[in-house]
């Protein structure tokens, strides 16, 4: 893409300002909000309007995206609390630093970027093992959950995916010294992984070094067998050695237990089941275009206190249903989570050469999509972030691949 003078300058700060926005991003919500505005203004200063724009309208990733958020601002038609839907469509903004990365990062700063948000990790992991051996405080961390800057689901998340990306730089690295440097931080992540009540990131990352495997070794008995050893491997090391990832094993067990046997869903796994319950009900009433945005939670309240008085301890504590699918079909019905879907089947479509970058898309996919089962991670700050940071640079890679 070509640059006039006249934004040579701004086009080079902004890939500064993504640089930085992807180094702050695990660590700082400050810093997400700070530079997603800088991002914006720096945008709107650099110009060349015409060349973003026919970048935007020929992605269908950013098309999907956009048709899915028009239908949430719809869907007020049919939503009784307008204020509250839109308070919760207007967080949609985290997702503009994707647009940016996509149409303004030059080719030699897209992975640099990546590095930058790796190096961003590694801070938060030192901050996190520093908690972990009580060498240091750090906000609301404890030595039993060393998560310092977000919620332990959400950085369980941010673990499998940048484990799993500095394994596939193994995996295809030649260079030993590399292989050991990726290969020592590879070690530490993973363990700072176990060492968090995030079972989400743990079972996510678990699916995901299965697709790397199998995407990174032509031989698929190969790949099956390296799978098995490393996952193998790290399960039975967590289970030994760490406290927390044993205790929440053993605790996930016996609220299923629990839910099965007494139909007691006062347990984190226990509300999550009685989301499904509940929701079944709104689902069945309201199945094409859901029940509205912020209604389907005051449907699911009014639900349990007059159908499901048995979830009343820890229905009534939730402030989502704890699931992005039938967070989306609750609300939007069967249309919204279409529409959301489809923005995850043109992600997989990208084109994309460069074994890195097409690594990253299925890694992603897989650790996200699952993720979605337990939690609303794309309403939550640091999940869009990440979402806009790697789906940005995934955009990126394939507009320079196709650049003439």
């Amino acid at each position: 893409m070509a640059l006039d003078n006249t934004n040579v300058t701004y086009t080079k700060y902004m890939n500064y300002f993504i640089l930085t926005y992807a180094f702050l991003l695990p660590l700082s919500r400050a810093g997400v909000v700070f530079l997603s505005g800088v991002l914006v203004v720096g945008w709107l200063l650099e110009g060349r309007f015409k060349e973003k724009y026919q970048l935007l309208k020929q992605s269908k990733i950013v098309l999907a995206l956009s048709i899915f958020i028009l239908f949430n601002v719809v869907s007020f038609l049919w939503s009784d609390n307008i204020h509250n839907a839109f308070e919760y469509v207007k967080k949609y903004w985290y997702f503009l630093p994707m647009l940016i990365i996509f149409t303004s990062i030059q080719k030699g700063y897209i992975t640099k970027t990546l590095s930058a948000f790796i190096l961003g990790m590694f801070i938060s992991e030192v901050i996190a093992y520093g908690v972990f051996f009580e060498l240091w405080q750090f906000k609301h961390a404890t030595p039993e959950n060393p998560t310092p800057f977000m919620h332990h689901i959400e950085y369980s998340i941010f673990l499998a995916f940048t484990a799993l990306v500095l394994l596939g730089r193994i995996f295809r690295e030649d260079t030993l010294k590399y292989k050991l440097m990726y290969g020592l931080f590879f070690t530490t992540i993973s363990g700072n992984l176990f060492l968090t009540a995030g079972r989400t990131g743990q079972l996510a990352f678990i699916l995901g070094l299965f697709i790397l495997a199998m995407i990174s070794f032509k031989n698929k008995m190969k790949a099956f067998v390296v799978f098995s050893v490393l996952s193998l491997t790290l399960l039975g090391t967590a289970f030994t050695f760490s406290t927390t990832f044993h205790d929440r094993i053993m605790t996930a067990k016996m609220s299923l237990v629990k839910v099965v046997e007494e139909e007691n869903y006062c347990t984190s796994w226990g509300s999550r089941i009685g989301a499904w319950v509940v929701s079944k009900d709104i689902i069945i009433e309201h199945p094409i275009i859901g029940i509205g945005i912020d209604d389907n939670m005051q449907a699911f309240y009014h639900l349990i206190q007059t159908k499901y008085p048995q979830m009343v301890c820890s229905g009534n504590t939730l402030v989502h249903m704890h699931n992005q699918y039938l967070q989306i079909l609750t609300q939007t019905g069967i249309i919204g989570l279409f529409l959301f879907l489809l923005i995850f089947y043109m992600i997989g479509k990208l084109e994309i050469e460069d074994d890195e970058f097409k690594q990253m898309k299925y890694i992603y996919l897989a650790v996200v999509l699952f993720a979605f089962v337990s939690e609303v991670l794309l309403h939550r700050q640091f999940g869009m972030a990440l979402f806009a940071l790697v789906i940005g640079l995934l955009l990126a890679q394939s507009r320079i691949e196709h650049e003439v």
